[in-house]
């Protein structure tokens, strides 16, 4: 029973979640667009957001700047 059990909790996670790929560019826009956040942190949480995203997802990269 143990064993079920441990086997049961490693396979459902609470931290593993996914998002469409619509939902993620909306939130890239709007996470580049958050003033109160330095360049580096918007791009970080971008790129982790785009982690979570399943399959292909096309986003126009250009609107993010190299600058902080």
């Amino acid at each position: 029973m143990e064993l079920i059990l441990s086997l049961l909790f490693a396979t459902h996670t609470p931290y593993h979640w996914e998002m469409d790929c619509e939902r993620w560019q909306t939130r890239a826009v709007e996470i580049l667009n958050d003033d109160n956040l330095p360049m580096s942190e918007r791009r970080f949480l971008i790129r982790y957001l785009r982690n979570k995203v399943v399959g292909e997802c096309e986003f126009d990269w250009t609107q993010v700047s190299q600058e902080d």
